[in-house]
């Protein structure tokens, strides 16, 4: 184990210094970085060995349940990985779950048990191990409540103010997640677990403490930003944008629902929305729509535009797209519904709950009360419904968008 990792750690350096000394993008984009899979096979190996059975309760899933499953104890097999002295290599599976995958050559199945396995000797064993620290960002990705009492497992019994800390800040970012703040029982509960979350990692966390290749440090005040201004109840950054004619436009438009619809054309979701403007604005005559694209020359942009069928009602960013770096946008199409008072609705991809965030806000008087409502069949369409997949914007690959300071009043 501890050879596969340490080349590992020589690939890895030997690759960043590469970088360091190359003069050119060109230079850069030639070399090629690790992909890990010689290391991988050689640390599975050494770690995936069957050395005994333990009695476990085996918890069905939902759609067992529906048909009648029960918890039932059975004897389950204890591998290496189980062990305290496996937690660098699990970490390392953990971090690079594509590579692992390859491992077992396509066999889903015994994919999806080892990745659980290993999901399991964390919440048994390693929740405890101070390597676990640098896991907490992947796990921070997963939209799994399994995974979210897991870091707080972590969190609460783990000695190490690295592990701890991580743990908190990777919470503070599940939260943000509707099935986990869902699960906290109410909106205003989530919040508040964010929030103290946030703070703990910021008290807990040594100076130099990294969440996964970033500094924890940035990670608290690029979090402190999204919750203060990005989250839902949260007032809207005002846009400067550039119209069709090359003049500038503001949203969101005060006194008006905004959405604000970061977009491109290159990618087919946030096409389909923008193609069907005209039907948006008959399903929502009072929704102010403003679609955003990143910068571009402004004869380039329009002609881009005009071949896709597109004659008006569209923006662009400036010169160095600040309107999709306050918005935090890492991925496109990204929707933001803005409320009469400026209040964020909803903000993130823009499927099904988008839709309901629509229907919701613009439901007719009579709907809002207390009385019973036959709805009638209809063949409308939403135009607000499940596309592609999202697109990284520009400026998400590469680099991180600025940081902002922390508001002085946090």
């Amino acid at each position: 184990m501890r050879g596969a990792l340490n080349r590992w750690n020589q690939q890895m350096a030997e690759y960043q210094a590469a970088r360091k000394v190359a003069r050119t993008d060109e230079q850069r984009a030639a070399l090629k970085m690790p992909d890990g899979k010689d290391v991988a096979v050689e640390l599975w190996r050494s770690i995936s060995r069957k050395v005994g059975e333990r009695e476990d309760i085996v918890r069905p899933t939902a759609a067992e349940r529906m048909k009648g499953a029960v918890d039932e104890k059975r004897m389950v097999p204890v591998y290496e990985f189980d062990q305290p002295w496996a937690a660098p290599a699990v970490v390392w599976f953990i971090n690079h779950p594509q590579v692992f995958a390859e491992i077992f050559n396509g066999k889903q199945r015994r994919v999806s048990y080892f990745a659980n396995a290993l999901l399991e000797s964390i919440n048994r064993t390693h929740y405890a191990s101070p390597y676990i620290a640098e896991a907490c960002a992947k796990l921070s990705e997963s939209q799994s409540i399994r995974v979210y009492e897991i870091l707080q497992k972590i969190y609460t019994r783990n000695q190490d103010l690295t592990s701890r800390a991580n743990a908190a800040m990777a919470m503070c970012l599940m939260l943000s997640n509707p099935t986990i703040s869902g699960a906290e029982g109410s909106a205003a509960m989530a919040r508040s677990k964010q929030l103290y979350f946030l703070r703990q990692a910021v008290s807990i966390a040594p100076e130099d403490a990294m969440f996964g290749n970033t500094s924890l440090n940035d990670m608290v005040i690029e979090m402190t930003y999204m919750l203060r201004h990005l989250s839902v109840g949260s007032i809207a950054p005002r846009l400067n944008v550039i119209a069709a004619d090359g003049q500038t436009a503001t949203f969101p438009v005060a006194g008006k629902a905004n959405l604000i619809f970061f977009w491109s054309p290159t990618e087919r979701m946030g096409l389909n929305v923008v193609q069907k403007q005209n039907q948006l604005a008959e399903q929502f005559p009072e929704l102010v729509f403003c679609p955003i694209t990143v910068h571009e020359e402004q004869e380039e942009w329009k002609a881009m535009l005009q071949q896709h069928g597109i004659i008006a009602n569209c923006f662009m960013d400036d010169a160095e797209n600040s309107n999709g770096k306050a918005y935090r946008v890492s991925q496109l199409p990204t929707a933001v519904l803005v409320g009469p008072d400026s209040r964020i609705l909803f903000i993130g991809y823009p499927g099904l709950p988008l839709q309901t965030a629509l229907n919701t806000l613009f439901a007719a008087p009579a709907q809002k009360k207390e009385t019973v409502v036959v709805a009638q069949p209809t063949a409308e369409v939403p135009v607000i419904q499940p596309g592609s997949q999202p697109a990284a914007t520009p400026h998400s690959s590469d680099e991180a968008p600025e940081l902002r300071d922390m508001p002085d009043d946090f």
